[in-house]
């Protein structure tokens, strides 16, 4: 705290004087950083460091797509996901097929495909005769994310998908009480083998239950082996198993069997028919809702969601990530803001390709901040010291400062904004990038507090432009 407040103390001296402080890169050398910060209620920059240097973003790519999200879908945007069928139903039996017609909602969990089977039984179905068609043609692809063949199981890999269920995990549950140590697969994945291994591991604290056991996934099978405490009796920690498809048909498959139904007689993917009667559906919850979660915990598969939506409602039939790109683009034209530097493969910053310059970014900022959903878009940003993944960062700084995330490997970004005590905003970006970057979070944290002291309480009336 005592460093924060002589920080801030210095920075009151440098604004009172009109003098620009001179920028302390804090370690880091000059071309491996770019530095942007500008009043967001008007004013020249703060600071320009290498402000038009292509720089990869890593997680802060979500505050554009998130940006273009709002602006061109809006913030009560929701997606349906609908099954239908032409076939007759007599007496409790669907005679023929039925679509699952997936949106890609985002958000879409086992419960909600519970209560989406659960309208077949009310209309009175108990029996799918037919078979289970899956329905994928919102998208006609779903993008890329090249070069990270050595993390394709972890769940930060899981691609985006039309029939998306729990994103494509599954949660094992642990138990420990007088019948001993054991674990359950929740959904209960019919095609899916779990094996376990435990033994008691006694009155000891539990933590994370995932440093507690080993757990190992090999395509359509789990094994889980260790000493489990009694302490992390109802712990839980996920798994991502299975393809796609199959992920959908296994999840369908155990909704249908909770809710006593039978059948389907298959599976497969097909095109519903044109016209075809709906017999359940569900809409999702507002994309504002989606946002919060994309940036507060950087999650990689809705931001690759929403881009390919944008895609879909830019150019529907069309190749979707293309469309989602134009779409983008076009969003940031309209704005003001040049896409000179903008590269994108996916738009959640899940990429070796991708670039932005801290302008680029920072005109974002600023444009969301000043325009008709400004409120929605910070309250999406993590606060520092309390949630996301800023939640132990900033401590000494606090909620005044919201800022969105990135890491790679060579990457380490920070993107937001810092609100002073006068109710002026200061937007703030800064980027590293090389192979030094992962020991670098320290001297980029650094360099955000020097923005803000230097900005001062009084931020931002009559700043001269910086470096």
């Amino acid at each position: 705290m005592q460093r924060w407040m002589g920080r801030l103390a210095a920075g009151v001296l440098v604004l009172c004087s009109g003098l620009a402080q001179a920028l302390d890169l804090h370690g880091l050398k000059p071309g491996e950083v770019a530095v942007w910060a500008a009043p967001v209620e008007g004013g020249a920059p703060l600071v320009e460091h290498r402000a038009d240097a292509a720089m990869n973003p890593a997680s802060t790519m979500k505050l554009v797509t998130s940006y273009a999200a709002l602006g061109r879908l809006g913030p009560g945007y929701r997606w349906t996901t609908r099954l239908v069928s032409t076939a007759p139903i007599v007496d409790g039996v669907l005679q023929g097929d039925l679509y699952w017609v997936g949106s890609g909602d985002p958000r879409f969990d086992q419960r909600d495909l519970v209560e989406l089977a659960g309208e077949l039984r009310r209309r009175g179905i108990r029996e799918i005769a037919g078979r289970l068609l899956l329905d994928r043609s919102v998208w006609s692809g779903t993008g890329r994310a090249d070069d990270f063949d050595g993390d394709a199981e972890r769940a930060f890999m899981v691609a985006p998908d039309p029939q998306l269920t729990n994103l494509k995990v599954a949660w094992l549950a642990f138990y420990n009480d007088e019948l001993g140590p054991r674990v359950a697969l929740d959904p209960a994945l019919p095609g899916v083998s779990l094996s376990a291994k435990l033994s008691d591991g006694g009155a000891g604290a539990c933590g994370d239950v995932r440093n507690r056991v080993a757990i190992r996934t090999a395509g359509d099978s789990i094994s889980v082996s260790g000493q489990l405490p009694q302490a992390c009796d109802g712990a839980r920690a996920f798994v991502n198993v299975l393809a796609p498809t199959e992920f959908a048909r296994q999840s369908f498959a155990a909704a249908w069997r909770e809710l006593g139904g039978t059948g389907p007689a298959g599976f497969g993917t097909a095109v519903a028919p044109a016209g075809a009667p709906v017999l359940a559906s569900h809409d999702s919850e507002p994309l504002l809702d989606t946002l919060y979660y994309t940036n507060k915990y950087s999650n990689n598969t809705m931001a690759r969601t929403l881009f390919l939506t944008l895609g879909h409602e830019e150019a529907p039939g069309s190749d979707t990530p293309a469309a989602a790109e134009r779409a983008v683009r076009r969003t940031l034209v309209e704005a003001g803001i040049s896409d000179a530097p903008l590269v994108l493969e996916n738009g959640a910053g899940l990429s070796r390709r991708e670039r932005v310059s801290a302008r680029l970014l920072g005109q974002v900022l600023l444009a969301a901040a000043r325009g008709p959903y400004a409120g929605e878009f910070i309250a999406s940003l993590p606060i520092a010291g309390e949630d996301g993944t800023l939640k132990k960062r900033f401590a000494d700084v606090g909620s005044r400062l919201r800022m969105k995330t990135g890491t790679l490997k060579d990457v380490r970004a920070l993107a937001g904004y810092w609100l002073a005590p006068s109710g002026q905003r200061l937007a703030i970006v800064v980027i590293v990038n090389g192979p030094r970057a992962l020991q670098q979070t320290a001297a980029m944290d650094d360099i955000v507090a020097d923005l803000i002291a230097q900005a001062g309480p009084h931020c931002c009336a009559g700043m001269a432009g910086g470096q």
